[in-house]
Order: structure tokens, then sequence, then C-alpha cells
């Protein structure tokens, strides 16, 4: 080893002992401030990635939900004589309207399906504290993603529950 190396080390070492070196010491602090911006700045587009990732999610999910509230809103609240999941209520004649929330067996059993677009009803059940029964309204079809829908109702004066089960084909 050179002894004008070795000189030139132990001056640059003694510069950075006595604080001399004050280009040096900015640039160190420099390179770590401008690291933690950059991670702040990494951290900062991750989460605004996945929030926009879920809000997405969010809004495909919507239209299933919104037809599913809907199918089975109206299933409770309607009367529909030749299809009955667009209306299963019982019709009072003499009052000349529909019982809500009041609804038969025979109504739930002439359930049709119907579908809108990718989306359709894939089956109804029903229970009450002494009996629940499911009905497939469309079997074998390839579904992506499910909701039910769940209501009270009065299933031939006995308290009870149906849900709905409304699907987004594949």
């Amino acid at each position: 080893m050179n002894t004008t190396d070795k000189n030139k080390r132990t001056l640059f070492v003694g510069h950075l002992l006595r604080g001399d070196c004050k280009g040096m010491i900015f640039s160190l602090d420099a390179g770590i401030s401008f690291t933690i911006l950059l991670i702040s700045m990494l951290v900062f587009v991750l989460m605004l990635n996945n929030y926009a990732e879920k809000a997405k999610q969010n809004i495909e999910n919507f239209e299933l939900e919104e037809k599913a509230l809907m199918i089975a809103d109206s299933f409770v609240k309607n009367f529909d004589e030749n299809n009955t999941i667009r209306g299963a209520c019982l019709y009072d004649p003499e009052k000349k309207r529909v019982k809500t929330n009041e609804i038969t067996l025979e109504n739930i059993k002439k359930a049709k399906t119907i579908s809108f677009g990718r989306i359709f009803i894939q089956k109804i059940s029903y229970s009450t504290k002494t009996k629940e029964e499911t009905f497939m309204l469309e079997a074998g079809k390839k579904e992506k993603q499910c909701i039910n829908a769940k209501r009270f109702v009065l299933i031939e004066g006995k308290k009870g529950f149906i849900n709905i089960q409304t699907c987004e084909e594949m």
C-alpha cells in the first residue's frame, strides 16, 4: 500500500470526524430524504389503487344488489297472476287490493324465473317455525356471484321468511 493513499484515507476520515465535509453530509441527508419521500409516495399510490379497486368492485355489485332487492320487494308486495315471481301476495277481491306480505305456498310454487340480462333468480326458499322448503328455479346455470334477499312474510297465516337468491351469470 502506498503511503500517499494511506495519508489520503486518514485525511478523509479526519475530515468526517471533524465535520469539515459539509457537502458530503448534505448529500447523505438529501439521499435519505429522497428515499423517504419515494417510499411514502409508493405507499400513497398503493393505497389509492386499493381504494379504486374496491370502488370498482362496489359499482359492479350494485346492479346485482339492486335487482335482488327489487325482485324480493316485488314478490312480497305485488300480485301477478301469470308469474308469481313478480308478485305472490294475496289479492282481496272485496277490497280490490293486495294484502302485502301475505303469501301462500301455492303462489310460491307457481313462481317462474325471469332474467334481467346476466342476472337471474336461482331459487326461492321459505321458512316458518314448523317448515322449511326450497324451490330451484334455475338449476344448472353457472353463477358468478349470488345475493340473497330475505323478507318477513305471513305464509298461510304463519310468520316466516322468504329468501330469494338472485345470481349473476358467468
